[in-house]
């Protein structure tokens, strides 16, 4: 199907739950859906997805993505993990052997999980540690991760840091999977909420190296008009980052749920059938990290959209969702 139309949203529907057969099909799709699943979910799954390729096809975008001199690449050492999990002689030790050919990716990968947010109880390491304790598809995530800041340098923006992104994107990663799983999304929505979420502003990177002056001028626009980044950016530059880095990411083909959740992290509201998914563990996961880092913040400001959340029956819980984000670090 992808050769023959590869321009289609490919959809794969099923209750098989053999692991290599599950990977392999996951990697040739756009959504991967475990039976049984209701009829209307599904329909709004295809809905967002049509939806979502509108965005991601926008004239705008891609004049601005026409711009860029040079797109972060998916580390090389990602896609070797990709296939290792794939292949019938699977081991933590393989994985962890490919981890250890990266020497920064691996820092990095120790540092993140070493860090609050995964609450390990020991010190880990060395990778195969690391694996053995969060297991091969949280691993994964590190190590794209990892990989995709390690190619960017801190250009000294006022009011960016490359620093600062990292830790804010490990906080809402960590936490959306925490919602994730009180949603009962399931493992793999949960991993994807994981990825998602510590992925959802590789746009600001890609601004903060190529659209410096542009990135400046919606600091300044921001502030004095009150309003929030991604808005300012639509003014100065017809897209904001959740676009660009969605457009990145869909070339690496990562899934449409990732996708969805980068794209609109902060305008959920746009989303085509509204659903309790990725979208939603990485919208409210981003909002209460914003509102923790607010001077003097009225308790009951946040930045989440409390009306979509109210379509979704999820405001009423936002004062437990926010205790699980404290044991989310």
């Amino acid at each position: 199907a992808r050769e023959i139309q590869p321009g289609a949203v490919r959809f794969v529907l099923t209750a098989d739950d053999n692991r290599e057969r599950i990977l392999r099909a996951v990697a040739q799709s756009h959504q991967f859906i475990a039976k049984p699943i209701k009829i209307e979910t599904l329909r709004m799954q295809i809905s967002n997805s049509l939806a979502l390729r509108t965005v991601l096809t926008d004239d705008k975008l891609h004049a601005r993505i026409s711009q860029i001199r040079t797109l972060p690449t998916l580390p090389s050492i990602y896609n070797q993990l990709v296939a290792e999990m794939q292949s019938e002689t699977a081991s933590m030790q393989k994985v962890a052997n490919l981890i250890k050919q990266d020497v920064s990716i691996t820092a990095k990968l120790l540092q993140m999980t070493n860090s609050a947010f995964f609450g390990v109880s020991t010190r880990v390491e060395n990778p195969l540690q690391a694996a053995n304790m969060l297991g091969m598809d949280t691993v994964k995530s590190l190590v794209l991760t990892a990989g995709v800041f390690s190619q960017f340098d801190d250009p000294g923006l006022p009011g960016f840091s490359i620093e600062s992104i990292y830790n804010h994107s490990l906080a809402v990663g960590t936490s959306a999977r925490h919602y994730a799983n009180a949603f009962g999304l399931g493992r793999k929505q949960a991993e994807d909420a994981l990825m998602a979420g510590m992925l959802h502003d590789i746009g600001k990177l890609v601004m903060m190296t190529n659209f410096r002056e542009e990135l400046s001028q919606s600091i300044q626009i921001a502030e004095q008009q009150k309003i929030p980044m991604h808005a300012a950016e639509k003014q100065v530059l017809g897209v904001s980052h959740c676009e660009i880095g969605a457009h990145l990411l869909s070339l690496w083909g990562l899934s449409d749920l990732i996708l969805e959740a980068v794209t609109l992290h902060d305008t959920p509201a746009k989303s085509t059938c509204p659903m309790v998914n990725i979208l939603a563990s990485v919208h409210i996961a981003n909002a209460f990290d914003h509102d923790q880092n607010l001077p003097d913040r009225d308790p009951k400001f946040t930045h989440a959209d409390t009306e979509y959340l109210t379509k979704l029956g999820l405001a009423g819980q936002l004062p437990y969702l926010r205790t699980l984000a404290g044991t989310a670090k």
